[in-house]
């Protein structure tokens, strides 16, 4: 990580989001310069977050950052890209490390994650939060209907569907894209008046709403979070022709439903 792209961040849409913590740093920001621009942020264990060299770490890392606030980062893009969404989703970061603790907590002895933690850290990862006016277009996408989804109703992104990326995984990938990026989906159901708001206000309505579903404990497994194939969404993938949206090794059909017994 050795440069900070502002350029590219602010004319790639999938930035758009996030693009405001981006944009408090004219380089790649160290330790101290995420103390100078940080938000206020509180754990429910009841400490401040902060972003500190992984070496100073002395739990294991959910534990650390539940009990006292210490997040290990990475000086890389994938961590800075974390620190980044802790800062533009405070509320949902907060109620996800609350998940992880809690289960630990349940079973201090379990060696396996579960279902509940495997589904929390995929959409930490590279989950991506989709708002929806239309209830169609979200029966598109769980159909696989992309040529529908993404062509069709090209003109209803931004307007009745959009897409906000979470995970941080996905933000690095989308420095170096590739045919084959895929997320996971967190659909959230909104008013049609939803899409009038600013990016800022979305964004902070959906942080509440993931917040708010997490605590209702309705994350219980990985197979609620639908794939997305998200260089699809008009104007992420700047090769978007007929021939790009016919490759069905990225736009996969939908698996057949077996049979009932």
């Amino acid at each position: 990580m050795t440069s900070w792209p502002l350029d590219f961040f602010s004319t790639t849409p999938a930035f758009a989001p996030v693009l405001p913590y981006l944009q408090r740093f004219s380089q790649a920001p160290h330790h101290a310069d995420w103390l100078t621009v940080s938000e206020r942020i509180q754990t429910q264990g009841g400490a401040n977050i902060q972003f500190v060299d992984p070496d100073s770490i002395t739990e294991y890392y959910e534990l650390e950052i539940y009990q006292k606030g210490r997040v290990a980062t990475r000086l890389n893009w994938h961590d800075t890209f974390n620190a980044t969404i802790w800062q533009a989703y405070p509320k949902s970061k907060v109620a996800l490390n609350a998940l992880h603790f809690k289960a630990m907590q349940a079973d201090p002895d379990s060696k396996i994650r579960g279902p509940v933690r495997d589904a929390a850290t995929l959409f930490d990862e590279c989950g991506l939060i989709l708002p929806y006016s239309r209830p169609a277009l979200l029966e598109l996408m769980v159909a696989h209907q992309w040529q529908a989804l993404f062509v069709e109703e090209a003109q209803a992104w931004g307007q009745e569907i959009s897409a906000f990326v979470f995970g941080h995984a996905t933000l690095e990938n989308l420095l170096q894209p590739f045919v084959g990026l895929t997320g996971k989906c967190w659909p959230i159901q909104v008013d049609a008046d939803f899409f009038a708001l600013d990016l800022i206000a979305q964004r902070q309505e959906l942080d509440h709403r993931i917040a708010e579903q997490i605590e209702q404990h309705a994350l219980k497994t990985p197979r609620q979070l639908p794939p997305l194939p998200y260089l699809g969404i008009p104007q992420w993938w700047p090769e978007q022709d007929a021939d790009f949206y016919a490759n069905t090794r990225y736009f996969r059909h939908a698996r057949p439903k077996s049979a009932a017994k």
